[in-house]
């Protein structure tokens, strides 16, 4: 398995134009984009060089996102999820601040 460095992951980062913080849904988006954007018969000129970089940095984030560790534990799902574990979510009384 083909580890990565922190330069080559961030370069890629940049190559595809995404957030320091990006869902998987996003990325892809990000990344059909660029693709449509910079196809060669689109794109003209250079559009082939750029499609190579485009999909080497879209490889390195989809490994590093494959290989990330997801933490499932309750106060992970809690600070990422807040609204899930509180029966009054969507109820919009100022009694109970919601």
């Amino acid at each position: 398995m083909k580890k990565y460095r922190r330069e080559e992951i961030i370069r890629a980062k940049n190559v595809l134009e995404i957030p320091e913080h990006a869902s998987i849904e996003f990325i892809k988006k990000r990344y059909r984009e660029l693709v449509k954007k910079y196809h060669p018969d689109k794109y003209g000129k250079g559009g082939e060089d750029k499609i190579k970089e485009i999909n080497g940095a879209y490889e390195v984030i989809r490994h590093y996102t494959d290989n990330y560790p997801y933490s499932f534990s309750e106060e992970a799902v809690a600070r990422y999820n807040p609204e899930a574990g509180s029966p009054f979510c969507g109820y919009n009384d100022p009694y109970w601040g919601g």
